[in-house]
This record gives structure tokens, C-alpha cells and sequence, in this order.
């Protein structure tokens, strides 16, 4: 680096102007002293040179730039001592300093710069693609495990297990997982057996009250077969008598096989009814019109000798609903027996089917559903509404001292609910009560 000191700045010599010109790794450097301003260009200074000098002596400036052709040239201005014309703060220029570069050195040099970086972009991706693969088998392979672990278990599997051996907070996560389903196995397990032991229980109650109607059923069934009994005996009393007619022989005859049959078929409904089984029938489409017609015939006995009045009002074009007949059959007894017992000086007894549309209990903001329904109308005392929200409660009964168990409303409730349904209980319009049972379309 020059730092002449006084304002007379020694020229170099041709021989040191072209030594200082000599390149260094592509970098050219040259002196050009004040007083060549003036002289016309040379071998060792030449024309743009001499511009650049006389633009730094007539605009002072610190550093000058300029292109020609292939080379970058930068222009300093070599400044001596202040003299008496000169400004104190801005000595006089004494001469130039101008370095210069090919441009094809600076082209080299962004060209490495180029290769440089697109080297670094590739560092880059190549160790983000690492990262990417480790942060896969580390992190995003044991976590789509959990995820799907979870999702099975969401879909009731609980025999998931997720295999770990790594004792980071994912190991940890996935022994806890591990953890959570062997207690919900176990607590399903355990709430199964006592699902299990409750649907006995409520099996062998429901058996139990069955067995109850049957006792009930035949008591009125050994009075109703003995009218046709009552009857075969006269008739054969009389064939004896007038064997000698043909004729008479003949209609008593056929009065003893209408009877007969009779017998057969109250026998047989019982039969039927006692022979089924609770709770082991897989449900079917069940059609409660028929189911309300065969029950009332099963009953007709019961109903005559209490002195109550019947009617059957079926709806045409009733839908099925899927069940089990005899269990819906036993609700449909029951309600009955219940009415003609809530009538001890007879009456009279209705059941209808409807379809109604109606919303869940304690659903009433919902949109209404379409359900079938049977009703029980009886025209008894009714049921005092103190009582109603207990009249459903196993061993609660208004009978003490008549027999009553206290079961067969309860069960009623647990099988019409097993079937996704309810019981309503509403005054009806001849005094009495009304059982309505709603179960889905």
C-alpha cells in the first residue's frame, strides 16, 4: 500500500509501471502519478487510464468504477500532504491507483460461487432426506402404529397390543396403551358376566311369572273345557237313549266332535303358550294384529267368567315390528289379566293397535319417530298418579294379600324395552287406565 507524504509525488519509472502492472491471481494494479495528466497516452498508460486520472482530479472522489470491454477497473485516488492551495481537510490528488480485473477471473469466481451453493443445496437436501427417514422409523412409524392401534380399539378390538421396545416417552406411550386395553378387556369381560348373569336372572323372573299366568290360565281353562265336557256327556247320555234313530245318533254325534275340537283347541292354545321358551327366540317381524287376536281368544274364558265385555279394535295395514312373539305375547297377557283383576265387578276391556308418531322420552327436542302401538283400556278404578312412576318397579304391587308378585309389570317394562320400546300409562276416557305400548316401526 503507498502513503506518499508530501505533495511531491515521485513518478515511477516505465520499468516499475510495468512491474506493478504484473497480475496476481488476475488482479492488475497500476500507479499513474498526477503529472501524466497532461502527457498524451503511452505504452504504459493509456487512454482510459488517463481519463480515469483527470475524472478523479476534476471530481474528487474516493473511488472510481468503471468497465471496459472484459475488465473491471477501480479507480483510487493517491492524495498528498496539504499544501497552501489546497483545502485542509482534502489534500491534493497526487496521482491514481487503479486496479483492474478480467471479467472472466470474476465469472471463474461466481461460477464457484454457483457450484458452491448448489453443493450446500445439496448437503441440504441430502441431510434433510436423512433427517426425514430417521424422524420416519423414529417417530412417524410408531406414532401410525398408536394411530392405528387406537382406531381398532375405536372399532371394539381390544385384543390390540402395540409391540415397543424403546424407552422414550413413545415406548412409554405405547406400554400405556398396552396397559389401558388389557383393562378395558378386563373390565369388558367383567361386564359381560354380569350382563350374562342379569339376562338369567331376568330369564328365570320372566319364567317365573310365566309360570304364575299359566296357574292363572288354568284354573279358567279347566271351567271353560268343562262347558264342552258338560255338553259331550249329555249328548252321549242321549245317544244311548235314541240309538235306535239314526238321525239322533247322527246330530249328537256331530254336537260331540264340534265340541270336542273345541276342547282340542283350548287346549292347544295353552299348549302353545307354555311350551315357549323366555328369551330364546331370535327376533322376527312380528305382526301385532294377529298377535292381539289370538291373545284375546286365549283369554276368552278369563274374560267371560269375570264378566267383562271385550273389543278388538285393529288398524288396517299395521306394520310388523322385529321381536320375539312370545315375549311380546306375555306383555300383552299380562296387561290383560291385570285389567280384568283391576275389575272385580266386571267391565269392559279394549285392545286397539295404532301407528303413531311420536318423540323418545326425553328426546322431545328430536324429530318425531314413527312406532306401533297396542293399548290395554280397561274401565276399573285407575291408578292414582302417587303411584305411577312405581307401578313398574320389580316386587311393587297394589294386590297385597291377593296373590299379586309384584314382577308382572316389571317384567313387562324389561321385555317392551329389550324390543327398544316403552310403556306410557294414561287415564282412559271410561274411568279407567290405559297401557300403551310403543315399540319402533
Amino acid at each position: 500500500m503507498l502513503e506518499p507524504q508530501t505533495s511531491a509525488f515521485r513518478a515511477p519509472s516505465d520499468a516499475q509501471l510495468r512491474e506493478l502492472s504484473r497480475a496476481t491471481n488476475g488482479w492488475h494494479v497500476v500507479v499513474v502519478p498526477r503529472a501524466r495528466a497532461a502527457e498524451p497516452p503511452s505504452d504504459d498508460v493509456s487512454a482510459s487510464q488517463l481519463r480515469r486520472l483527470r475524472t478523479l482530479l476534476d471530481v474528487p472522489q474516493r473511488v472510481f468504477a468503471d468497465v471496459e470491454g472484459d475488465q473491471y477497473f477501480y479507480a483510487l485516488p493517491l492524495r498528498g500532504s496539504p499544501t497552501a492551495d489546497s483545502h485542509p481537510d482534502q489534500p491534493q490528488v497526487v496521482g491514481l491507483l487503479e486496479i483492474s480485473r478480467s471479467s472472466e477471473i470474476v465469472e471463474t469466481t461466481s461460477d464457484d460461487l454457483v457450484r458452491a451453493m448448489v453443493l450446500v443445496l445439496l448437503i441440504v437436501v441430502v441431510a434433510t432426506i436423512m433427517v426425514g427417514m430417521l424422524a420416519m422409523r423414529f417417530v412417524s412409524r410408531p406414532i401410525t402404529k398408536l394411530l392405528r392401534g387406537i382406531d381398532d380399539v375405536a372399532k371394539g378390538d381390544l385384543s390390540h397390543v402395540i409391540l415397543s421396545e424403546r424407552d422414550d416417552e413413545i415406548g412409554s406411550i405405547a406400554t400405556r396403551f398396552n396397559e389401558m386395553t388389557f383393562s378395558l378387556r378386563e373390565s369388558r369381560g367383567e361386564t359381560q358376566r354380569q350382563n350374562e348373569a342379569k339376562l338369567a336372572l331376568e330369564q328365570r323372573v320372566g319364567q317365573s311369572e310365566k309360570l304364575a299366568t299359566i296357574g292363572q290360565l288354568a284354573a279358567e281353562i279347566a271351567h271353560e273345557v268343562g262347558t264342552p265336557l258338560n255338553v259331550i256327556a249329555g249328548r252321549a247320555r242321549s245317544i244311548q237313549k235314541k240309538k235306535e234313530d239314526p238321525e239322533a245318533v247322527e246330530k249328537n254325534a256331530g254336537i260331540i266332535a264340534e265340541q270336542t275340537a273345541r276342547i282340542t283347541r283350548i287346549i292347544q292354545r295353552l299348549l302353545d303358550f307354555t311350551r315357549r321358551r323366555v328369551g330364546t327366540h331370535e327376533p322376527t317381524a312380528v305382526n301385532l294384529n294377529e298377535l292381539s287376536l289370538t291373545t284375546m281368544e286365549l283369554l276368552a274364558g278369563q274374560f267371560s267368567s269375570a264378566r267383562v265385555k271385550t273389543r278388538l279394535d285393529r288398524a288396517e295395514g299395521l306394520p310388523t315390528v322385529a321381536g320375539d312373539a312370545d315375549r311380546l305375547q306375555q306383555v300383552l297377557i299380562n296387561l290383560l289379566l291385570n285389567a280384568v283383576q283391576a275389575m272385580p265387578d266386571g267391565g269392559s276391556l279394549a285392545v286397539e293397535t295404532r301407528v303413531a308418531m311420536r318423540n323418545r322420552p326425553g328426546l322431545e327436542g328430536n324429530s318425531e319417530q314413527r312406532f306401533v302401538t297396542f293399548a290395554v283400556i280397561d274401565s276399573g278404578g285407575g291408578i292414582a298418579a302417587e303411584i305411577k312412576d312405581k307401578i313398574f318397579d320389580p316386587f311393587y304391587t297394589t294386590k297385597e294379600g291377593s296373590g299379586g308378585t309384584g314382577l308382572g309389570l316389571a317384567v313387562c317394562s324389561g321385555i317392551v324395552k329389550e324390543h327398544d320400546g316403552w310403556i306410557d300409562i294414561e287415564d282412559s276416557e271410561v274411568g279407567g287406565t290405559v297401557f300403551r305400548v310403543f315399540l319402533p316401526a
